[in-house]
């Protein structure tokens, strides 16, 4: 098995507008040391490393902190390793700290507050951890675990004790990869300029060389260059560096998967919102019913999709027309809460935008009989919930995790419907499935019951075990 090597980590930086993120991340660039002074940053491509002065390289996500890049920025934080809230002292916690704080729990990963603008008089540092604390943020010698630090990124005060304190969160999650491991990253940007189409990529695991060809999404990319950061060309990057890469042919949003191999499920088109990784997870806020305007190259195509998808009754197009994509249709999809596929057509740069706010689900497909294998994909997927769907009795949280000779209980209060023994169960953490198990025994007090009810709580084993923690959801369906 290969060596595991040691990877610096990605840092996302998440606050409220104003409250001195981009103030931050300036400092921040000024103490890069292996940048001189004022850092050595010569264009902005979405992110940028650094190197402190003990050694250690820091890889920074500039993530906007506006409300209409609400999706973006919780694309940053799912690629992150760490995130630092930012509030500043003399505002405390206001909208879009409240919604960071749920981005970063959505995305289980350590985080650190970052409490700004201390050096302006008259603040109350107090204020802000009581505040947090109504938001379930509890600081660390605060009863809690998370921790913080007061700076003034005006002032450049406690930006070493920052970044130290970055590298030891960072340490304490053995972020590691391997040269042979499978290439894993994301795309952060896209944009296009002189070069053509330039992405800007992170990787997770596997390293990534000029030369090869990989897997954005659905779409096959060869690598014809690469540049870091600052403009230099490079000929391969390993995980956590940031880089831009050409040779894509089309606008990539950002958030795609980058692999060395084409997914296996739903995610043949580029969506520009929420793109999906498998097909039941494009299905989880479907209900009976999905509309999609259809845009395709040629009559003789639109045809063929017209007949496949009128084998299905959970599919309706809403329009079907030959041409590229227009306002109007993004208008109508809006309306209807329509996705909108395109075969072989395009999408303009101001309809992009457009579709990014108002969150509609955009694939594009290039080739046929992808379009319709997935068609088919999604469609079976979604009917295969709707029967899990009807063998669900209810669904509890964990809130607490006990250890009694040597067997793990789970301290569950009942959400909804109910708990019995030998229910089959899920565990969910967020969006993430973390596996699946039977209930095999359930304690209320000291004693052993057979069912317990919505509202009330008990104590339950799992059998096979799974790694359970406070805050994970867990759904029951009879056997």
């Amino acid at each position: 098995m290969a060596n595991a090597i040691k990877r610096p980590p990605v840092v996302a930086v998440l606050g409220h507008v104003d409250h001195g993120k981009t103030t931050l991340l300036d400092t921040i660039r000024k103490a890069d040391v292996a940048s001189g002074e004022f850092g050595g940053i010569t264009q902005h491509i979405g992110a940028y490393e650094i190197t402190t002065k003990d050694d250690r390289r820091i890889t920074f996500i500039d993530t906007p902190g506006h409300e209409a890049f609400q999706n973006l920025r919780a694309r940053g934080v799912s690629i992150a390793d760490v995130a630092l809230l930012v509030v500043a002292a003399d505002d405390s916690v206001q909208p879009q700290t409240k919604e960071s704080i749920e981005v970063i729990k959505k995305a289980d990963i350590p985080f650190i507050v970052v409490i700004n603008k201390v050096d302006l008089p008259g603040v109350n540092v107090e204020k802000v951890v009581k505040d947090l604390t109504r938001q379930e943020v509890y600081l660390e010698g605060r009863g809690g675990e998370t921790p913080m630090v007061e700076v003034s990124a005006k002032k450049g005060t406690n930006i070493d004790s920052l970044l130290e304190l970055i590298a030891l969160v960072s340490d304490l999650n053995d972020l590691t990869y391997t040269d042979e491991g499978p290439l894993v990253g994301g795309v952060i940007e896209s944009k296009k300029d002189r070069r053509g189409i330039v992405l800007t990529v992170i990787l997770r695991d596997g390293r990534l060389k000029v030369g090869d060809t990989v897997y954005i999404g659905a779409s096959p990319v060869k690598i014809r260059a690469m540049f870091n950061d600052e403009g230099r060309v490079v000929r391969d990057v390993a995980p956590s560096t940031p880089v831009e890469i050409l040779g894509s042919r089309g606008m990539i949003s950002p958030g795609t998967v980058v692999s060395a191999r084409p997914p296996a499920a739903a995610e043949g088109g580029n969506a520009v919102r929420g793109v999906p990784t498998t097909a039941a997870d494009f299905f989880k806020e479907q209900v009976e019913k999905f509309n999609f305007i259809v845009r395709a190259d040629s009559y003789g195509s639109l045809e063929v999709i017209r007949e496949k998808f009128a084998q299905f009754e959970e599919i309706e197009i809403i329009s079907g027309e030959v041409g590229d994509l227009t306002e109007a249709d993004v208008e109508m999809a809006s309306a209807t809460s329509a996705n909108i596929l395109l075969f072989n057509v395009r999408m303009k740069g101001n309809l992009a935008k457009k579709v990014e706010l108002e969150n509609i689900n955009v694939f594009e497909f290039n080739l046929i009989y992808e379009l319709l294998e997935q068609v088919e994909d999604l469609i079976f997927a979604l009917r295969e919930k709707k029967e899990k769907e009807e063998k669900k009795v209810g669904e509890a949280k964990v809130q607490a995790k006990f250890l009694k000779e040597n067997v793990q209980i789970a301290g569950l209060k009942i959400i909804t419907g109910r708990i019995r023994m030998n229910d089959k169960a899920e565990l969910h953490r967020g969006k993430k499935l973390l596996g699946e198990t039977t209930i095999r025994s359930l304690y209320q007090k000291s004693d052993q019951v057979a069912e317990v009810k919505k509202g009330e709580e008990c104590g339950a084993i799992f059998d096979p075990k799974l790694d359970f923690q406070q805050g994970d959801i867990v759904k029951l369906y009879v056997q």
